[in-house]
């Protein structure tokens, strides 16, 4: 009888809560495309040479998987309420797998496009399949958690994803990588086989799908391919690039037309018309793009002016991380206490205040400031971009929180893909003209130049050269620092993008704030009562 009575309460230490479960299948089926994404940015030259490519080729896998992901964002959605949670989420976890396992085994280029576009595809439709369920998993009097394991996991990827590509360089070596993402989804197939539930009949969703949009933002995703692949090199007036965007432009006119006009859209766009829910969607949108720019620019200073080590780089990403679980923080206990806008208001000014450092910064900036800056910098954008997300989809009527998280989510998700190509092509533009300002002026013999000059062969002379080995070893390291002050001016450029984001950022806060708190994330509930177990019959119904 001992035995019996033991049963239960073994059981249950043993046990471990389901949102605990459902959150880490979350982190482990979304937070691989953004850890691969920038542990690529940051690692890309040593795949570059493992691949043996030349040129911008090397940027192609990243941007189809970004272009990847936002398609399959509002499609994830889709499939999850047409079949359900769990063969929705094991179906494409097994397409992640092999994505993976393409990326860790790929000889050439070509492999490595397809295995990461299967990859952006399937955790862009993975997106809005599990996260939904992992809110709804976590009991209402700790729901406010749901938001560290959101911004500390996926948010978090990013970071880590930085932090391991530093690594790979330090080893010179890049398959482990995405070896790493194959181990991930294994863990995701076994345990989502384990503790999913089978969908009922009655919670699938019966209407009929919009078609008409699958197919018209399927079409607008492949003709975005050729500007963005383009764009860097060729510049917007390329016939690879702006017929295209025309086209675009086109094309998503009768997107939008035709999901205003069924019942069941695939991208409700007007569940956002409504300043509440507009502000919040701002604010995560603007944040996307924020971090967008804020990695190129800091990553390109840290590779092409600082030229840290590689040790200093997976340092600098810690501290990022660092910075990220210290928004996750702070979101968990004062969400629901002061609101999406006063968080997006205090990110905001971080991100303002941070942008204006930038535009500073130069050959003999400290490391350890630049600590503190991407530390404060991880607060800032992931404060604003969640919070933002949350409020958005909290902002009216839950019973359409779902249209409202799916249609910022597109958005962003898009917007972000776009981004990217952009960003490169105005910091390569940027440099190009700055660099021929600079050598002009030596051309044109300009006297501060010309003064420097002299006095840096007068130097090597007095080391010994000849006058002839000192004007050659004198005007290459005028060639030399004048390309690292072009690309430095570049990136002050591109800083200017953080301040007028920042700004814009910090007015969306503002108007959210201005609408009030909204619905918080705790309910007041009770705690529910502890449900009485029982392995064997009572002793007294065996009698």
């Amino acid at each position: 009888m001992s035995q019996t009575q033991t049963a239960p309460a073994e059981r249950k230490k043993f046990s471990i809560p389901k949102y605990l479960v459902i959150t880490m299948l979350t982190i482990l089926a979304v937070g691989p495309q953004y850890f691969t994404n920038l542990a690529y940015s940051v690692n890309q030259i040593v795949v570059q040479g493992g691949l043996n490519l030349n040129g911008n080729i090397i940027l192609y896998p990243s941007i189809l998987s970004n272009l990847a992901f936002a398609l399959g964002v509002p499609l994830g959605r889709v499939l999850s309420r047409r079949y359900g949670l769990r063969p929705t989420y094991l179906v494409l976890i097994f397409a992640f797998l092999v994505g993976s396992i393409l990326n860790t085994f790929s000889a050439d280029i070509g492999l490595l496009i397809a295995g990461r576009s299967i990859q952006g595809l399937t955790a862009g439709m993975l997106f809005l399949t599990i996260i939904p369920a992992t809110l709804i998993s976590f009991p209402g009097h700790i729901r406010n958690f749901f938001l560290f394991f959101v911004i500390s996991g996926l948010f978090g990827s990013s970071a880590v994803g930085a932090f391991f590509g530093a690594l790979s360089l330090s080893v010179d070596a890049w398959r482990w990588l995405f070896s790493l993402n194959i181990i991930t989804a294994v863990i995701c197939l076994v345990v989502g086989l384990i503790v999913l539930p089978k969908p009922t009949e009655k919670e699938l969703d019966t209407r009929p799908i919009d078609k008409t949009g699958v197919f018209l933002l399927t079409v607008i995703t492949l003709v975005t391919i050729s500007p963005l692949l383009n764009l860097q090199q060729k510049g917007f007036d390329s016939l690879y690039v702006w017929p295209f965007l025309v086209i675009d432009v086109i094309l998503l006119g009768l997107f939008i037309n035709v999901d205003s006009r069924v019942s069941n859209p695939l991208v409700p766009l007007h569940s956002l018309w409504s300043w509440k829910a507009m502000s919040g969607a701002t604010m995560a949108i603007v944040g996307h793009l924020l971090l967008v720019v804020a990695i190129a620019g800091i990553n390109g200073i840290l590779r092409n002016i600082l030229d840290i080590p590689f040790r200093n780089l997976s340092i600098f990403y810690l501290w990022f991380f660092i910075g990220i679980v210290v928004s996750a923080l702070i979101c968990t206990f004062l969400y629901d206490v002061v609101g999406a806008g006063t968080l997006g208001i205090i990110g905001s000014i971080i991100i303002i205040v941070l942008g204006i450092d930038w535009i500073h910064v130069g050959f003999s900036t400290s490391i350890t400031t630049l600590y503190a800056q991407i530390a404060f910098l991880g607060i800032g954008i992931s404060m604003a971009l969640v919070s933002g997300a949350l409020g958005t989809a909290l902002a009216g009527d839950l019973h359409y929180a779902s249209d409202r998280s799916v249609s910022l989510h597109s958005v962003r998700n898009f917007l972000g893909a776009l981004i990217t190509p952009v960003v490169a092509w105005f910091i390569t533009t940027r440099n190009v003209v700055h660099y021929e300002d600079i050598r002009n002026h030596v051309i044109n013999g300009d006297p501060e130049v010309t003064n420097e000059l002299t006095k840096m062969i007068q130097y090597l002379m007095a080391q010994g050269q000849s006058l002839a080995d000192a004007k050659t070893n004198a005007m290459f390291s005028v060639v030399v620092n004048a390309k690292k002050a072009a690309i430095l001016e570049a990136y002050h450029n591109t800083f200017v993008w953080i301040i007028v984001l920042g700004v814009i950022m910090l007015i969306a806060s503002i108007g959210k704030a201005v609408t009030g708190k909204g619905l918080g994330l705790r309910s007041k509930e009770e705690k529910p009562k502890k449900e009485k177990q029982a392995l064997l019959p009572s002793p007294k119904n065996e009698q």
